[in-house]
């Protein structure tokens, strides 16, 4: 079996560390590796950078009026050939 403690995080378990879900075995890891610990650090700041971000929404009936402008062609009817005389 291979120790934990010795295997670099994988981006799953980096992620789940800067939700504060990461396992406690995985944890142990982090103090002791520097590689880990800066990528945590940085996914970390980002998903605190992120969740700042202002949340944007479409007002109320914006998707009704886009359509409602929306041009779909539609058949004028059938296609006649003229009629010629020959």
């Amino acid at each position: 079996m291979t120790d934990l403690l010795l295997l670099h995080l994988t981006p799953e378990e980096i992620e789940l560390w800067a939700q504060g879900l990461c396992p406690a075995v995985r944890d142990a890891h982090l103090a002791q590796c520097a590689e880990c610990r800066s990528t945590a650090e940085r996914e970390r700041k980002l998903i605190r950078e992120l969740a700042r971000l202002t949340r944007f929404a479409p007002e109320f009936g914006f998707a009704e009026r886009v359509m409602a402008k929306v041009k779909i062609p539609t058949r004028s009817g059938p296609h006649l050939r003229p009629h010629t005389d020959a």
